[in-house]
């Protein structure tokens, strides 16, 4: 109820600062570049290119649709509407699960490509020539971003700021690995051959050694997904089976706020088991 005030009076002073329509033209701007120009932006970066208006007009008839579905099948608004909003926010989950993906990816090519990488340069090709042969011989996503990077140096850029532009797009340790050696072969010499290969055999111990542990902790996260789909599994097939008993958890404060106890803890479940299955190496 504090929160509800507070927003309220929040509302209010902005309105009486800005007026009404400058509140509306505040709160179209926002909506604009939270809702739809973020998550086409960062799907870009992913080179998943897709018209801004077109993704708005997607989710939100997913969302109109969620709604009717959930509306139907349960005949509770606060539940229709949790379902609307999550599919009308589902531009920015996707693009979280396919950005790990991405970067998941790009680190799996990275020993094969300082490989070949090292192998070109010991039969004599320069660096910038190995790096264009690796862009275009291996597959995407990695492929994507030595072609940007190998576009960048066409046009003026440095070789070294290129890749310190991909290590920016690009947050892995085994990019920044990369990065630094090439860096400091362009600066100050030395054989960029054996520190390649040095350290594609590193990544590829470490990235068995991150297999072995995914393996052992399946079962932890299998525990996570089950744990916490099991108790939303139960209540729609509890308001399937017996609506009128489960009426009053979406009707009344009391099942809204048990709703909300719901939510946190499952959310603090989750957290907590991914958080024990995480091993960092």
């Amino acid at each position: 109820m504090r929160v509800l005030v507070f927003g309220l009076c929040v509302l209010a002073a902005m309105s009486a600062v800005f007026g009404a329509a400058g509140l509306t033209r505040f709160a179209a701007r926002t909506f604009r570049r939270e809702a739809i120009d973020a998550p086409a932006g960062r799907l870009a970066d992913l080179f998943i290119f897709v018209e801004p208006e077109r993704l708005l007009r997607g989710s939100g008839v997913a969302a109109v649709g969620a709604f009717a579905a959930v509306f139907s099948l349960a005949g509770a608004p606060l539940a229709a509407l949790g379902a609307a909003a999550a599919v009308f926010a589902s531009p920015r989950i996707l693009q979280v699960i396919w950005r790990r993906r991405y970067l998941r990816g790009i680190g799996a090519q990275l020993p094969d490509a300082m490989s070949m990488l090292a192998g070109a340069v010991r039969a004599g090709s320069a660096l910038a020539q190995g790096l264009d042969q690796i862009a275009a011989g291996i597959a995407p996503p990695l492929s994507h971003e030595l072609a940007l990077v190998m576009r960048r140096h066409r046009v003026g850029v440095p070789l070294d700021e290129a890749l310190r532009e991909m290590g920016q797009r690009v947050p892995l340790a085994e990019v920044q690995l990369l990065v630094t050696a090439v860096a400091l072969a362009l600066q100050v010499g030395g054989s960029l051959t054996g520190t390649l290969a040095r350290l594609a055999d590193t990544l590829r111990r470490k990235h068995v050694i991150e297999a072995k542990l995914r393996a052992l902790t399946s079962q932890g996260r299998l525990q996570a997904i089950i744990v916490t789909a099991l108790p939303i599994a139960l209540m729609f097939a509890l308001t399937a089976l017996d609506p009128q008993s489960m009426q009053p958890l979406f009707t009344t404060a009391g099942g809204w706020v048990v709703l909300g106890c719901i939510a946190i803890l499952e959310t603090t479940g989750w957290l907590l088991i991914r958080r024990i299955v995480t091993i960092d190496v």
